[in-house]
């Protein structure tokens, strides 16, 4: 038997957001080398270069960089919720499904953390200041607050829990820096993004109970075609346990019960895998 461990859409957010903190420092290194002269335009370059001051450039490229990784990462978030909307997930909650019409970021991880009783806590309150945060930076006449809960909760946790978490980031400067219209820190951007990367994980644990199974099957098989026919085209009393592990790649994995309702017995693997339901 299998049993659904995580969405292939968990398995696309963490490719848009796995590197994000990674490619900021390496950008802010190179960065670095540009402000202390270290680096210079190579002449293969064809580009104009020519700033007035080059160590102003930097700092500024260095603002814009950490301005672009906050919007790039509420923007993977996006992408995950964006993906709640459409099949295989099959969701009954009214009032989840009005909020995914609305195409607001704020209001659907608003909905999706009450639909999985998820409770406010540090990383939660840290994402939605981002979202604030980002909508700020983004939009030109945006004055976006931070909810009262979100900002109490960061304001009143114990900091030097915040700063343990968080390599010595301090929740009090961050709160500040948001309402001063400031560019979040590196600290800063760094933490939002691994509280994106917690939270999703955590919500993908409920929201895979109501991924409609037989629909994702059919959709892998459809965007792996000639994977699927590989498969098919092996022996028969080896396409079963070809197709299984076809399916552990995606997010499946061997299970002895049935401990969720997201259980797949061999009958209907073999079932799905020939096309019938």
């Amino acid at each position: 038997m299998l049993e659904l461990n995580w969405s292939g859409h968990l398995n696309h957010f963490k490719s848009l957001i796995g590197q994000t903190n990674h490619y900021l420092i390496t950008i802010l290194v190179g960065l670095e080398g540009v402000r202390t002269g270290k680096v210079t335009k190579d002449e293969t370059f064809n580009v104009t270069w020519n700033p007035k001051s080059v160590e102003e450039s930097a700092v500024r490229s260095r603002r814009f960089a950490r301005n672009s990784a906050l919007s790039w990462a509420i923007d993977s978030l996006d992408a995950y919720l964006g993906y709640l909307r459409k099949k295989p997930f099959e969701f009954s909650d009214h009032q989840l499904i009005k909020v995914f019409s609305e195409r607001s970021i704020y209001k659907s991880l608003k909905e999706v953390t009450r639909f999985c009783n998820y409770q406010t806590d540090l990383p939660l309150s840290i994402i939605h200041l981002g979202i604030q945060w980002r909508n700020n930076l983004v939009h030109f006449h945006a004055d976006n607050e931070l909810e009262p809960e979100y900002r109490k909760f960061l304001l009143e946790y114990d900091q030097t829990k915040v700063a343990e978490r968080f390599r010595g980031l301090d929740g009090n400067l961050m709160v500040n820096n948001f309402d001063e219209r400031n560019s979040p820190t590196l600290k800063e951007v760094a933490a939002i993004i691994q509280c994106i990367h917690f939270v999703v994980l955590e919500l993908d644990k409920v929201l895979i109970q109501n991924v409609n199974l037989e629909d994702y099957i059919k959709q892998l098989i459809a965007d792996n075609d000639l994977e699927y026919k590989n498969i098919m085209a092996a022996s028969p009393d080896k396409r079963l346990k070809k197709f299984q592990q076809f399916l552990i790649t995606k997010g499946f994995k061997e299970t002895n019960g049935a401990t969720s309702t997201n259980i797949l017995t061999d009958e209907k693997i073999e079932k799905l895998m020939n096309g019938s339901s």
